[in-house]
């Protein structure tokens, strides 16, 4: 529901608006008022009175805030527009921007698993052709424990260690 004054989301239990102090009425239809001055009957049990409201703008309409999951599958697939959407909806639609920032934390998430994944398969595929060279016999380990050995300690005599 929103503000016949204002335009602003109120909650169910909201008997006024936070924003600007119109008292919510609770019979007139959900969602965006017609155009121009409107009366509507409010009462709050105590007393009865009818009230003129003045919706803002010739054409108004409250944004739909729908908060699909099309908005989490956008910032899934591409976690920086996510992100931009995020910062420009997070005050106007908090619905679709949770729903684009969740999509885009899922987004970069995913792609951090996949390059460990790929980083992991390229040590397993590089482990893989040294244990076939050696087994092949085109690789042998004593040079290759040579190899590493005088590496190694030329390294530990570069820093004096």
């Amino acid at each position: 529901m929103y503000c016949k004054n204002c335009g602003t989301e109120l909650n169910e239990n909201d008997r006024v608006c936070p924003d600007c102090g119109t008292p919510v009425d609770k019979t007139a239809p959900k969602g965006a008022p017609n155009n121009g001055p409107q009366t509507y009957a409010y009462s709050d049990n105590s007393s009865a009175s009818n009230q003129t409201y003045q919706y803002s703008g010739p054409n108004y309409q409250p944004s739909a805030d729908s908060g699909s999951k099309g908005w989490g599958l956008l910032g899934c697939c591409f976690p920086l527009i996510g992100l931009i959407l995020f910062l420009v909806w997070k005050d106007e639609k908090p619905r679709s921007a949770k729903a684009v920032g969740i999509g885009a934390i899922i987004g970069v998430v995913l792609c951090f698993i996949t390059i460990l994944l790929l980083f992991a398969l390229g040590i397993g595929l590089g482990a893989l052709g040294i244990a076939e060279g050696v087994y092949s016999g085109d690789l042998d380990i004593s040079e290759l424990e040579d190899y590493l050995s005088q590496n190694t300690s030329a390294i530990v005599n570069t820093l004096n260690l």
